[in-house]
């Protein structure tokens, strides 16, 4: 009698919900820079639908991002929420969390640019997994 043939190994996970686009980091810093703060909203409005879709549930309204641009403490509020996420999201993804919340706030509120620059590779790696 022969031996049934072995059923095929499962593929490992490969992360969670629906996945974002891969951006070169490069090019959100040079634009948040010449954009003078506008490709920065844009920026985090689209992220934070990407966020939102990847871990399954709305934890950042994407409409805050739009009020930041007469009410500040509103985009801020965004932000945390934003960077909050991230452990979340590099754990559902099998990558190592690590919370570096303190240090992504402080560079997203005085060189925002250099913030979302950070904020956009770790997205990648996420993205990428």
């Amino acid at each position: 009698m022969a031996d049934a043939p072995a059923a095929p190994a499962a593929p490992a996970p490969s992360g969670g919900g629906v996945k974002g686009k891969v951006e070169n980091p490069t090019t959100v810093l040079i634009l948040g820079f010449v954009t003078c703060g506008l490709y920065p909203l844009y920026w985090m409005w689209l992220r934070t639908k990407e966020v939102n879709d990847y871990l399954g549930e709305q934890r950042i309204n994407p409409m805050f991002v739009f009020p930041g641009c007469i009410c500040f403490p509103v985009v801020l509020y965004a932000m945390f929420l934003m960077l909050k996420s991230l452990p979340d999201m590099q754990k559902k993804a099998g990558l190592e969390a690590k919370d570096e919340l303190v240090l992504h706030l402080v560079l997203f509120l005085f060189i925002s640019p250099v913030g979302m620059y950070m904020f956009q590779q770790k997205l990648n790696e996420i993205w990428q997994k």
